[in-house]
């Protein structure tokens, strides 16, 4: 999570920081970075609605931001997402972007090229509605993580979520890392609590990882060993606000039979 390599380079425009799985960057080495070369930071906070760094919310912390409402997220509205920003000439560009680029004074004239990214008010209605529970949603995350974490203490062949000091993790999904020497990958790990009765989902593949980047001769050669590990041995467990203390009690006594 912690920004500890940081450079750019005179073609770098901006830093895009990833709040990864519910847990926010720590964003002051950043910030510093930016502004010793002029750079733009765009938070991507997909995974992170009110998730805090020093008390202060992600997707307010840098010059834009990017939230997703995919279905899966603690706010969705089952697709799309939106972006934020302070600065009143960018927040026009993005909503003629959102909108074909059509000019204000002349419809249906254009002079860019636009996309249609505009939201339905079925789908902000229901954004809207998750919007006023998202407290209530964020502190139910919370009490999730803590039930996981409390069953799964101790099992030093996991590596649990965690929280920084200078951090509000709203866990977005409950994630595990397995230890290599249980001698199994996520994918085993995954067929066997499948066969327990509990469904998983597997960490994201690095970009420089994907087919169809390298057929393409981009990333060649090129190594990520954090990525390639935490791609090859981690798993989110349910992570749904449906699930009961039962749910997390049977899926923890599953857990641990799966590792022996």
């Amino acid at each position: 999570m912690a920004s500890r390599c940081c450079s750019s380079t005179s073609r770098t425009r901006a830093i895009m920081p990833v709040h990864i799985y519910g847990h926010p960057v720590e964003m002051g080495p950043l910030q510093m970075l930016a502004d010793k070369h002029h750079l733009v930071i765009i938070e991507d906070a997909a995974e992170a609605h009110g998730a805090e760094y020093l008390g202060r919310k992600c997707g307010g912390l840098g010059d834009m931001a990017c939230f997703s409402f995919y279905a899966n997220k603690i706010v969705t509205t089952g697709e799309g997402g939106m972006v934020l920003t302070r600065d009143l000439q960018m927040a026009e560009k993005l909503r003629g972007y959102r909108n074909l680029c059509f000019r204000p004074e002349r419809r249906f004239y254009h002079t860019e090229l636009g996309h249609n990214y505009r939201m339905t008010n079925i789908q902000a209605a229901l954004g809207l509605a998750q919007v006023e529970q998202v407290d209530e949603h964020i502190a139910h995350k919370r009490w999730m993580a803590d039930t996981y974490g409390e069953r799964l203490a101790g099992i030093s062949s996991l590596q649990l979520p965690m929280e920084k000091s200078w951090a509000k993790n709203v866990y977005w999904m409950f994630g595990l890392v397995l230890d290599e020497s249980t001698g199994m990958d996520a994918r085993q790990f995954a067929d066997r609590l499948k066969i327990a009765g509990v469904e998983t989902r597997p960490f994201f593949l690095g970009m420089h990882e994907q087919p169809v980047f390298l057929d393409r001769g981009l990333f060649s050669g090129e190594r990520y060993p954090v990525a390639e590990y935490i791609a090859r041995q981690g798993l989110y467990l349910p992570s749904g606000l449906t699930l009961s203390e039962a749910d997390m009690e049977y899926v923890c006594v599953a857990v641990k039979k799966c590792l022996h």
